[in-house]
């Protein structure tokens, strides 16, 4: 399984979802305490595995209910993702891809290893 990796810098914090193999799958917005970023996470290890999956670079564009993957296109032609839990804002978000099929795969690495650990509570 991969691990949650919580960072702190000057009082604000963030995690990083990183794959069994050692690649970042997911890089979470900036939280103002702690207890927010612990919380975020936990949205994201009940809802990574059946959400569902929004693609915005597809005419129409089918609106998904729920936690969901939401997939965008940057202006130069790459693919990132946002995660939405079932409530609320985006929690994290994906490098970019300059193919969508390397995303999809990615997405599906991140609903396997999305209920992964924290690594400052995993036993070494």
């Amino acid at each position: 399984m991969g691990q949650y990796v919580v960072n702190e810098k000057d009082g604000k914090y963030l995690f990083n979802l990183a794959g069994s193999n050692g690649h970042i799958l997911a890089t979470s917005m900036v939280f103002p305490s702690r207890d927010d970023c612990l919380a975020a996470i936990g949205k994201v290890k009940t809802s990574a595995a059946g959400a569902g999956i929004e693609d915005t670079t597809v005419d129409p564009m089918v609106v998904v209910p729920g936690a969901k993957y939401r997939i965008f296109q940057t202006l130069t032609g790459n693919y990132f993702f946002r995660f939405y839990p079932a409530e609320g804002e985006d929690v994290v978000q994906s490098h970019t891809y300059p193919h969508k099929d390397s995303l999809l795969r990615r997405i599906e690495r991140m609903r396997v290893e999305g209920d992964s650990s924290i690594a400052e509570e995993t036993d070494y």
